[in-house]
């Protein structure tokens, strides 16, 4: 591969996606700048430029989109919102499958000169080829579009880059889901794991205990937001996430954090449970199974599991196991997890679930930082990184920001995120971020805990640690805040990026 290219970057002024200080300069004033720069997050493995630029003059002749469909769909979706059009006789914009080893499932490579070539192994990789091509481009549409010449190499650091979203203790709705869904795809994330289950909520149909919505998708956690998903809901998001490269990871947590279905079937308690209602608050560790009934305890689980199968395709089930001391734990977890085995699939655990017998493939998501992980990864288990004092981005942007700080007092600030190291982790599959919704209970408040650090998390996972720099990121990403408002995004005003003139919904 060619080597790792560093870019100078020019003011942000200069950039395709123009800032809104740029604003006022009209076309024929960009088109009279120096040549345009390459701004993309996450940073490529190789990149290259060559002096000068290729200019598109309102249309190209596009080939090779029908051979990959979903690349296809996106480089299609891009012609059309900046309003570019395509004709025989255009600049020449080719997506090609090639039989390239060396780009495996999800590498891609870009090269723009006189036309504008991308190649991939997969789908996959040309719709992550479409990403950078789309953030090579300014956001909005333009009369003509000037392009840095570049060739780029690419391939992921690591297969899982990811994010935890906790629906459970607020609910979002689909067409939240939807718009975040479009933009992890921007940045390349591909795993959305969402927490449908807690004590303050339960929010995934299940047909076979219809209680479980009736009841327990009528609470949520104070000042949050009731609801569920219908598993037609959840059908149509596993499909929109497919087509943009992003796999849905079902989590149903348990054996503990299962108040909101103790709830709604009451049998699922021991006999001296006292509190069998819907709960509002943000303490844990406090509701449980009664794995002392086997006979009412397994046959729910797997009736729930059964579902969760139908609906996800994903290759992995996450089944929790998060804060919970009970002797009969590691049974539970190793039976539960056998369940998952069974149904052709491979279980997720939370760390402390290492205790059980698994499986060596059963992945274990760390979030304890100092979490002694040895023995497990000695038995082969792979690794999800979500170390919470990096990672929980329900922690604030900044110290002093209203909400969780409990792993963090200092918040968990976007250069705090950018600076976790995975490689020491050495059967480590990725790294996840986790946005836990006690406290953050609104779209808005969602935006603001997961943009620019989701971006960051981006870059973590997606580009070796030795040559990424914070300096660079923040050069890159600060260019890309275009991107960020044409989607729509109310992200928290990162003064390291240059914006803290963000608009007054943001």
């Amino acid at each position: 591969m060619k080597p790792f290219f560093k870019l100078e970057v020019l003011s942000l002024c200069l950039a395709l996606g123009v800032s809104a200080g740029c604003a006022s300069q009209s076309p024929a004033m960009a088109a009279d700048a120096p040549a345009p720069v390459a701004h993309i997050v996450p940073l490529p493995y190789s990149m290259q430029t060559s002096p000068g630029e290729l200019r598109i003059d309102g249309a190209v002749a596009l080939e090779g989109g029908t051979a990959a469909p979903r690349a296809g769909r996106a480089v299609a979706e891009l012609l059309a919102t900046l309003h570019i059009a395509t004709a025989d006789a255009a600049t020449p914009l080719r997506l090609r499958l090639v039989d390239d080893a060396a780009l495996g499932d999800e590498g891609y490579r870009l090269v723009v000169d006189e036309a504008i070539d991308l190649s991939a192994r997969t789908d996959t990789g040309l719709l992550h080829a479409v990403q950078s091509l789309r953030q090579l481009l300014p956001a909005d549409a333009w009369p003509a579009y000037r392009l840095p010449r570049v060739a780029i190499t690419d391939v992921p650091a690591y297969r899982w880059r990811g994010l935890s979203l906790d629906v459970a203790r607020s609910f979002l709705p689909v067409e939240y889901l939807e718009k975040h869904i479009d933009r992890m795809a921007l940045f390349k994330l591909n795993r959305l794991h969402l927490h449908l289950t807690d004590d303050q909520g339960w929010r995934i149909e299940i047909k076979r205990h219809p209680k479980l919505t009736e009841v327990g998708g009528a609470s949520a956690v104070e000042g949050g937001h009731a609801g569920y998903y219908t598993q037609e809901q959840l059908k149509h998001l596993v499909a929109y996430a497919q087509a943009r490269g992003v796999t849905l990871v079902p989590e149903i947590d348990m054996p503990g954090h299962v108040q909101a279905a103790l709830a709604s079937y009451n049998e699922l308690a021991c006999a001296d449970t006292r509190n069998l209602s819907t709960y509002s608050g943000v303490e844990v560790g406090f509701s449980v199974f009664c794995l002392e009934k086997p006979e009412v305890v397994y046959p729910f689980v797997h009736d729930v599991l059964e579902e969760v199968v139908a609906i996800f395709p994903s290759n992995e089930i996450h089944i929790g196991g998060d804060e919970i001391k009970h002797p009969l734990y590691a049974d539970f977890v190793g039976r539960a997890a056998a369940m998952v085995d069974a149904m052709g699939r491979t279980p997720i655990v939370w760390e402390e679930g290492s205790v059980a017998d698994m499986k060596p493939d059963a992945l274990l998501q760390l979030w304890n930082d100092g979490y002694a992980i040895d023995k497990a990864v000695a038995k082969g288990h792979p690794l999800i990184l979500s170390p919470c004092s990096y990672l929980y981005i329900d922690h604030g942007n900044y110290a002093g920001q209203p909400g969780a700080d409990w792993c963090r007092a200092e918040g968990v600030p976007l250069k705090r995120v950018y600076s976790f190291d995975p490689t020491p982790f050495k059967t480590a599959v990725g790294v996840e971020a986790a946005l836990w919704t006690e406290f953050v209970h609104t779209d808005a408040a969602a935006d603001d805990h997961l943009w620019p650090r989701l971006a960051a998390v981006a870059e973590v996972a997606w580009s070796p640690a030795g040559q990424r720099s914070y300096d660079g990121f923040v050069q890159r990403m600060g260019a890309l805040r275009p991107q960020l408002d044409a989607l729509g995004i109310r992200y928290h005003a990162e003064p390291d990026l240059g914006w803290t003139d963000a608009k007054d919904a943001h």
